[in-house]
C-alpha cells in the first residue's frame, strides 16, 4: 500500500511553512474553542511556548499575519505582546536583519504598553546561534515542536486529528529521524542531514562551528575548531582544525599573501615532528592561499561499533586526543619563538 500523501512533502518553501505558523498560532484564539478545542488547546501551547509563558497564561485574543515590514510571522496576543517571528528553512539569519526587525517593533509600539517579543524559529539544525541571542531573539527549536504536536496527536481521537497537524508532524518527525540518522546509519551512508546532526552533537563537547563551504566540486558541511593564533618573526598566523566531512584537516590562516608558503613550512615542519612523536599519521593536504590545508589525518576519526554504526563517545574521544597534537605544536612553537 502506498503511504499517506503529506502536504508539507510538496510544500517545502519557507513561505509555506510560515502559512502554517500564522494558521496555527490564529488557532489559538478563544473564539476558535467550541470548533475545535483540541486543536486551539495545541495552538495555545505553541503561542504560550513563543511568548515563553507556561500553561497558567491564558491567551484571549491573537492576530497573526506575514511579511509586515519584511518580518516572516508577527502575532498580536491579548493585545498585550507583539510576537515577531523570524522563520528559517534551510537558511540562516543575514544582513543584520535580526537587529532590524527588532528595532521597527519596538518603535511602532514605542508608545504603547504592548511588549516585543522576538523569536528565531528553526527546524533545521544551525551551526552558530550566538548572532541570534544577541539580538534578543529566543530561539524556537525541532524538539520543542515535536513535543507540542505529539502532545495533540496523543490526546485526540484518531478520527478527529486534523490533517493539517498530523501532515506538519509527521514530515516534522522525518526530519528528526534524518538529522539523527548519523547514529542509525553507517559511516558510508551519512548524507546532508545526517552531517548536521553529528557535527550538532560534536559542539556539546568541544565548540566549534560549521556551516556549508562551496567549492568547485559541489562544497561541503566543514567543522571547524580549536583556532590558535601565533606569530614567528613577527608574521602573524592562525593554525586550527576542520573537518570537511569524512576528511579531518589541519588549516592554517596567514595574515599576509607574501608570507603564505614560509609560515605554511614553518608550521607544517613543526605539526609533522610532533605527530611523529605521538604516532599520529598525517599526511600532506591542501594548497597555498589564505585558508589554507597544511595536512590531513590518515585514518577514519569517527569509531564504529561492532554493528558499524557510530560510537559517539569513542569519536569524541578520539578527536580530543588528535586535538593534543595541535596543543603539542603550539607548545613546539612557542619554544622555537622563545
Amino acid at each position: 500500500m502506498k503511504s499517506r500523501p503529506n502536504l508539507f512533502d510538496y510544500a517545502t518553501s519557507e513561505l509555506s511553512q510560515d502559512a502554517f505558523l500564522i494558521w496555527l498560532i490564529q488557532w489559538a484564539d478563544r473564539d476558535y474553542q467550541e470548533i475545535d478545542s483540541s486543536l486551539n488547546a495545541c495552538a495555545v501551547s505553541f503561542v504560550q511556548e513563543l511568548l515563553g509563558k507556561d500553561n497558567s497564561y491564558s491567551i484571549e485574543t491573537v492576530e497573526a499575519g506575514r511579511q509586515w515590514n519584511n518580518i516572516d510571522v508577527w502575532a498580536l496576543v491579548n493585545n498585550q505582546y507583539f510576537l515577531v517571528i523570524e522563520d528559517k528553512k534551510g537558511t540562516k539569519e543575514h544582513s543584520d536583519q535580526l537587529n532590524r526587525y527588532s528595532e521597527i517593533a519596538k518603535k511602532h509600539y514605542e508608545k504603547s504598553d504592548i511588549e516585543i517579543k522576538l523569536v528565531y524559529f528553526k527546524m533545521e539544525e544551525q551551526g552558530k546561534y550566538s548572532d541570534i541571542k544577541d539580538a534578543g531573539f529566543s530561539l524556537f527549536q525541532r524538539n520543542t515542536m515535536l513535543s507540542i504536536l505529539a502532545g495533540y496527536i496523543n490526546s485526540t481521537d484518531e478520527l478527529k486529528q486534523n490533517d493539517i497537524i498530523v501532515d506538519y508532524y509527521k514530515n516534522l518527525d522525518n526530519l528528526d529521524k534524518k538529522i539523527k540518522s548519523y547514529l542509525t546509519k553507517p559511516l558510508d551512508k551519512w548524507q546532508w542531514y545526517s552531517w548536521q546532526g553529528f557535527y550538532s552533537e560534536l559542539q556539546k563537547d568541544i565548540g566549534g562551528n560549521w556551516e556549508y563551504v562551496s567549492n568547485a566540486a559541489g562544497g561541503f558541511l566543514g567543522f571547524w575548531w580549536s583556532w590558535n593564533y601565533s606569530k614567528v618573526d613577527e608574521k602573524e598566523f592562525e593554525y586550527y582544525l576542520q573537518l570537511e566531512q569524512d576528511k579531518f584537516v589541519f588549516k592554517l590562516y596567514a595574515y599576509k599573501e607574501n608570507e603564505r608558503r614560509e609560515i605554511r613550512d614553518f608550521y607544517r615542519r613543526h605539526l609533522y615532528k610532533k605527530a611523529k612523536e605521538l604516532n599520529i599519521g598525517i599526511s600532506q593536504f591542501g594548497r597555498l592561499g589564505a585558508y589554507m590545508g597544511v595536512a590531513k589525518l590518515n585514518s577514519e576519526y569517527r569509531i564504529t561499533k561492532e554493528n558499524g554504526l557510530l560510537d559517539i563517545q569513542a569519536t569524541v574521544e578520539n578527536i580530543k586526543q588528535i586535538m593534543n597534537l595541535i596543543n603539542e605544536t603550539e607548545k613546539e612553537i612557542k619554544a622555537h619563538n622563545n
